[in-house]
């Protein structure tokens, strides 16, 4: 059983499925009387973790794994004392190199790994209209999947699995910057239809965009391909592959 004690969820929302996914936590675990406070983990310098309180992380998947600045919030979280921490990504299609490592990670700092479930959703790179409508209908059934989640962790039924071998050889290929940056250089900017509104800086997780010589600029080094800035442009001016995308506004981009 899940002590009624009060509960910090932790997330991060590229464009915006992990966010519905971290507040429909949120709605099911107060209708069973829980306090839960969401804090995002792009914005947090000092990490802080009240006594006695549950800690939640929700995340996206991104290459198998997922982001860098997920790990590097990990690898700054204080030791666990044996907290009870439980844990959901939002994924197109497969993941493999997050839970396990996840829970290695954590259990490395003394965090007592409770649960783990993974949602399939709409892909944040929607090329097609056929894309865009399959991931409306992914998207209403992940929801629906919360609300047994978080029922199996209250009552203490929920699983943690971890497959040692595979899990942490699909994490290894994300933990190089290479593949990132390859991943990143996909991204473009159409200049005939950017009007340098600047959301897009002002909005980066990884502050990998700026105005440089009259134009938006891409920090391919810097950048980690979370796409918010091609689902949110105003004018859709940024392309993937070449292509204009047909944008995923889920939520308003302040908010992510």
């Amino acid at each position: 059983m899940m002590l009624k004690k009060p509960i910090i969820i932790y997330y991060f929302s590229g464009t915006g499925n992990t966010l519905l996914v971290a507040r429909k936590i949120k709605e099911v675990f107060e209708k069973q009387k829980y306090l839960v406070t969401l804090r995002k983990i792009s914005v947090s310098g000092t990490i802080e973790l009240e006594n006695d309180y549950h800690l939640g992380i929700v995340v996206p998947v991104a290459i198998q794994s997922t982001f860098p600045i997920v790990w590097d919030f990990i690898d700054r979280l204080p030791e666990g004392n044996m907290r009870q921490v439980f844990f959901a990504d939002t994924m197109e299609v497969f993941s493999g190199g997050i839970v396990g490592p996840m829970k290695k990670s954590l259990e490395a700092k003394g965090y007592r790994c409770i649960g783990a479930c993974e949602f399939k959703m709409a892909t944040s790179m929607q090329t097609t209209g056929k894309k865009a409508e399959i991931g409306k209908v992914k998207n209403k059934i992940a929801l629906l999947k919360v609300e047994d989640y978080v029922q199996s962790l209250v009552d203490g039924r929920a699983k943690w699995r971890r497959i040692p071998g595979l899990s942490d050889a699909m994490r290894y290929i994300s933990k190089g910057r290479s593949i990132w940056i390859k991943t990143s250089e996909r991204i473009g900017i159409d200049y005939a239809l950017c009007t340098k509104c600047r959301m897009c800086e002002k909005f980066c997780p990884v502050n990998a965009i700026q105005l440089t010589n009259q134009h938006m600029k891409i920090q391919h080094k810097q950048c980690i391909s979370c796409m918010r800035c091609v689902n949110y442009c105003p004018q859709n001016a940024f392309t993937l592959g070449e292509k204009h995308v047909i944008q995923k506004k889920v939520t308003k981009i302040n908010e992510l």
